[in-house]
């Protein structure tokens, strides 16, 4: 049996794609277990960040930079949790880097023809990587949240959300907003008081993960972003 600690729940279409950390002697290691069929769990995934969960699981031939892939026997049962602090203790054990191209062990390229990064699929080491940030913003883009990030070593990269917890939240925010001026005043929200409450956490940490190859690509996108959101801050919004 492997135990992980849920660290990911990211949307992926109509399902969601979650990945854990396992224990191995220098620290721990990103898992992705895979369901029986497909790709993504069911939306209605019962489970949260957080959560030690007990599986039995294949080894895959796992095809670059997807080598976390893990196929799930069986789902065997929940065996304990764990909170936000320590969550991020243990993801700062597992893979990171300060530098953008130390994020996949290779070139990251940006979209000549438009928004987005990317890597080569055969180039990339891994799929799944931690950063400590300097500095973030969001930014509306189309019926989707962008978060751009400044990483250790300087270098600004703007990106998709897919955490599914953050997702939930600024679709909330959104939702939350009436009368005038709704988009000056989500804007505000986003570029001045979220960050306000992000930057100095201790806590404060992203996971940056690629897609599936699409048109022989492997996009990136934010996987996860801790502190997660809470509640409150909705209360905050003008």
């Amino acid at each position: 049996m492997t135990q992980l600690i849920l660290t990911e729940i990211t949307r992926m279409g109509p399902g969601r794609c979650i990945i854990g950390l396992e224990a191995i002697p220098a620290g721990y290691r990103s898992v992705r277990p895979l369901p029986r069929y497909g790709n993504s769990w069911p939306e209605d995934f019962p489970h949260r960040r957080g959560h030690q969960l007990e599986f039995q699981l294949a080894t895959l031939s796992p095809t670059r930079p997807h080598i976390e892939d893990r196929l799930t026997l069986r789902f065997v049962r929940k065996v304990g949790e764990c909170g936000e602090e320590e969550l991020v203790q243990r993801l700062r054990r597992a893979e990171m880097a300060d530098r953008l191209h130390d994020l996949f062990h290779c070139q990251v390229h940006h979209n000549p023809t438009g928004r987005g990064y990317f890597v080569e699929p055969a180039d990339a080491a891994r799929s799944i990587c931690g950063t400590e940030l300097r500095n973030l913003r969001f930014f509306p883009h189309g019926d989707e949240i962008r978060a751009e990030l400044l990483l250790p070593d300087e270098t600004r990269v703007k990106l998709p959300l897919v955490d599914t917890e953050w997702r939930r939240f600024l679709e909330q925010a959104a939702s939350l907003i009436i009368g005038a001026n709704q988009k000056r005043r989500m804007e505000r929200f986003l570029l001045s008081r979220l960050p306000q409450k992000l930057l100095g956490e201790p806590t404060l940490l992203a996971r940056i993960g690629v897609t599936r190859p699409f048109m022989g690509k492997c996009w990136l996108m934010l996987d996860s972003l801790f502190p997660q959101p809470k509640e409150e801050w909705l209360h905050e919004m003008d």
